[in-house]
């Protein structure tokens, strides 16, 4: 490898650069990544856990039951609850602030109407998940605040500088316009529900209520056949024909050759499903609509931008950082706010040097009305990249960033969905155990729930530190130094990564990922990758960091603690059910 120091970073058009851009400081930078959200607010947790809970909180509900009573007809207050809950699911990604407030309104509503007061581990394990959520958003938007903050006092007078004409502004209506289309359609859906309704009250005013047997409920295709007292029959289409036995009787509404079912008199279905997938994303069309519209003047720092093709990744470094050692932040993709390259041009930003690069807005984690201005070539005209998602970056940034600091590879978010399946499977696992009663199948059953514990610990937090002595190895029980000297070949085997040794104990990590979903969304699965990072560094000695490791960057095995979780869990459906 060439010891010759590398050329600076490639520079932007002079002209290009509004007077008086300030540049994104190391300190500045810093005091902003340190700021980000901490890992246990990722949005990602909060989501799987408020989804999970909810649909085993609805599973285990009472199944509806129609009667003449209290028939099966339309239900829009449930309807609206439920745009609430998906809307709160899909804020949590984004806008924290509107998560948090869809998640209070829809709790309360559950409450108020009873829903969550019936006592039961579903509802239980949903107001946990509901509490955790809650903490998660208002860390969040803490973080946000002062992340915004930071970045708006480092562009200190620049901040009055606009942004480029990007798509998003060149087009602020757009989101409005598409979301006033779809609210529209809601609207004459609703309107449409609520006719049928008023014409079937109508219709049914001067109608006899009498009653008639039921001859066959057919589950396959949604239908009551009735026999009125005259040997007359009837079909009706029904949502819910289990609910109705052979030779039972059911009250019908009759007046002349008008026939309705007075447990389901009407069907409104469809109506509602089209709200429902109408209203959802109108609604948060309509949010980013009054945000960009709302945007006035933005902030506009200096900075440095390197791509990494491995990890589809673009890295943001502070200005003053030439040599591209620490990165402040990464974006997970960049959507080009010009034309197209030619198919034999290089890609715009992957392994390409450090670049000068206008960072527009106000960044924060999570946050995407930021604008990347840079340059193609030394010379050539800019181009605006409207940045998808703002992540701020681990402690150990890229391999090419190290500059001599240990570096760690650990689980992704693949790998910890991967985690939560397991995690999900074993506490079903867990129920399923106590539901049954005790039998000699659960001697099995323990040893199955010791090899998931041991997979999802090694899937959720599995970590390998290079420092200058060797390897750290997290897996589920222990954390295990292999000195470099030892190690003889590290390789990657679906999802499994496995590091040969010179003694009879190789070391071994699974599952690291999802090798099969990441082929498929077009991702170099976790495994693969982390073995083209750390084998570089067992060939090329030169390459290796020159730092040693601390306790703090090799972590502590979750193994332990999962198994007490798991535990308490088990003591919990014990004493529930």
């Amino acid at each position: 490898m060439s010891n010759s120091p590398s050329p600076g970073p490639l520079p932007l058009v002079a002209d290009a650069i509004p007077p008086g851009v300030a540049a994104w400081h190391s300190g500045d930078a810093e005091r902003w990544r340190e700021a980000a959200p901490r890992p246990w607010a990722d949005p990602l947790w909060a989501f799987l856990a408020l989804l999970a809970t909810a649909v085993w909180a609805l599973v285990d509900a009472p199944y509806p039951v129609c009667s003449t009573a209290t028939p099966c007809a339309s239900d829009w207050p449930g309807l609206a609850g439920a745009v609430v809950q998906l809307l709160t699911l899909l804020w949590l990604w984004r806008r924290p602030g509107l998560a948090l407030l869809t998640l209070t309104g829809s709790m309360v509503s559950l409450l108020v109407d009873g829903t969550l007061m019936e006592p039961s581990v579903p509802n239980t394990a949903l107001l946990l998940a509901v509490s955790y959520a809650t903490a998660t958003l208002i860390h969040r938007v803490g973080a946000v605040r002062q992340q915004r903050s930071l970045a708006l006092k480092a562009a200190g007078a620049a901040g009055a500088a606009r942004a480029p004409l990007t798509a998003a502004s060149r087009h602020p209506f757009s989101f409005v316009l598409a979301a006033a289309l779809l609210l529209a359609v809601s609207a004459l859906a609703v309107w449409q529900g609520l006719r049928v309704a008023f014409d079937h009250d109508e219709r049914a005013a001067p109608a006899a209520m009498t009653s008639a047997v039921v001859v066959e409920a057919d589950e396959d295709e949604l239908t009551l056949k009735v026999r009125f007292e005259d040997d007359g029959t009837h079909t009706f289409d029904v949502l819910f024909p289990e609910q109705y036995e052979t030779g039972s009787r059911v009250d019908v509404l009759v007046d002349d050759d008008w026939v309705r079912l007075a447990a389901e008199p009407y069907d409104t279905f469809g109506w509602e499903l089209l709200v429902l997938v109408t209203t959802v994303p109108g609604l948060a069309l309509l949010a980013n609509g009054a945000a960009v519209l709302r945007s006035g003047p933005l902030p506009v720092l200096r900075v440095l931008v390197r791509g990494d093709r491995d990890d589809h990744r673009t890295w943001v470094y502070a200005a003053d950082d030439r040599a591209g050692e620490r990165p402040v932040l990464y974006v997970d993709a960049l959507q080009e706010d010009e034309e197209e390259p030619d198919e034999e041009e290089p890609d715009e930003y992957p392994d390409l040097p450090l670049r000068e690069a206008l960072l527009f807005g106000t960044p924060h984690t999570g946050g995407s009305k930021l604008t990347l201005v840079t340059a193609r070539a030394e010379g050539e005209t800019l181009t605006a990249c409207i940045v998808a998602a703002v992540h701020p970056a681990p402690a150990w940034g890229p391999l090419a960033a190290t500059k001599g600091s240990p570096l760690v590879q650990s689980a992704d978010q693949t790998s910890r969905v991967v985690a939560i399946a397991l995690l999900a499977l074993e506490a079903a696992a867990i129920w399923g155990m106590f539901s049954e009663g005790f039998s000699w199948q659960w001697v099995i059953a323990v040893g199955l729930l010791v090899g998931l514990i041991t997979s999802a610990a090694t899937a959720l937090s599995w970590r390998i530190t290079a420092d200058s002595g060797g390897l750290w190895l997290r897996s589920a029980w222990r954390v295990r130094r292999l000195p470099w000297d030892e190690i003889t070949a590290v390789n990657a085997h679906h999802d499994r990564i496995q590091i040969g040794t010179t003694g009879d104990h190789d070391a071994s990590l699974s599952p690291v990922g999802w090798s099969w979903l990441e082929r498929r969304l077009g991702r170099r699965p976790t495994a693969a990758r982390t073995v083209a990072t750390l084998r570089p560094l067992l060939h090329h000695p030169d390459l290796r960091p020159t730092t040693t490791s601390t306790s703090a960057q090799h972590g502590m095995p979750l193994g332990p603690l999962l198994t007490c979780a798991f535990l308490l869990w088990a003591a919990a459906v014990h004493f529930t059910l």
